[in-house]
């Protein structure tokens, strides 16, 4: 029997983050203008999806919603995708725009807020990039869209495994013994 949680979208967005950072770089490195590298999205987001996609089979998540929305968000995403990386106004930020927005649908199809306010905010530090043309405010995005990313996934990881608790390495005598205790007290009826 296969357990659905929410929280085992957190490999995902791990990976999604991973892929910001990697293209960050790339962009800031190969000087492609305002730290957008389309062709690297469209490429990075074909093998993240393919990762996830494994991840999410064999940990499955809630899908509240019907298969076929699923689908067509896979479809419409990869499309989108596509399309988008070839419009010259957006300045190589359209995958990005494009992912954000499919995580915030994502998000909304799962019924969880989380991941509709990640996504959101991915998309809207996209929006930024693609109107503001200086190269170190798209490197900055980038790395905003990476931290909510990765904050993301740490949400979802503490959602799914809880919190690291102590470890009981003390002895079991120890515990108790800063209680004020009254010698007095234990003999009185």
């Amino acid at each position: 029997m296969k357990v659905r949680h929410i929280g085992n979208n957190w490999f995902p967005l791990l990976g999604m983050a991973l892929l910001f950072l990697l293209s960050g770089a790339i962009s800031m490195v190969t000087d492609k203008g305002n730290g957008a590298d389309a062709g690297f999205f469209a490429v990075g987001m074909l093998v993240v999806g393919a990762v996830s996609a494994l991840w999410l089979w064999k940990h499955p998540s809630w899908w509240i919603a019907p298969r076929n929305h699923y689908l067509y968000l896979v479809g419409g995403t990869a499309f989108a995708v596509a399309v988008s990386m070839l419009l010259p106004f957006l300045n190589g930020t359209g995958p990005w725009l494009v992912l954000g927005a499919a995580l915030a649908v994502y998000g909304y199809f799962e019924r969880f807020r989380l991941l509709m306010t990640v996504g959101a905010g991915v998309a809207l530090a996209g929006l930024l990039t693609a109107v503001i043309h200086a190269e170190i405010i798209g490197g900055a995005l980038h790395l905003v869209s990476t931290a909510i990313l990765a904050v993301g996934a740490n949400r979802l990881h503490i959602l799914r495994h809880g919190r690291r608790r102590e470890s009981a390495d003390s002895e079991p005598d120890f515990i108790g013994s800063f209680e004020e205790f009254d010698p007095n007290e234990a003999l009185r009826p």
